[in-house]
């Protein structure tokens, strides 16, 4: 798998041409890792955009949770 950069990535979830799922899948192994482990915790099917769409709300929540107490 070829990865593609952040600002890439960002671009195509704006413009319609990938939805998280593919975000996270083009992003990193790391991430990809992140959610299959995620999925399986919550008993998600990870081949749903609804699941890629929980998974990088909850990101995104920790992140600001995160900036917010000056951890980040």
């Amino acid at each position: 798998m070829r990865y593609e950069p952040e600002e890439k990535l960002i671009e195509k979830v704006q413009s319609g041409e990938y939805g998280w799922k593919d975000y996270i899948s083009h992003h990193s192994r790391e991430l990809s890792q992140e959610y299959e482990w995620y999925c399986h915790r919550k008993g998600l099917d990870p081949n749903l955009e609804e699941s890629a769409t929980r998974f990088m709300e909850m990101r995104n929540a920790l992140l600001d949770e995160a900036l917010e107490n000056g951890n980040a």
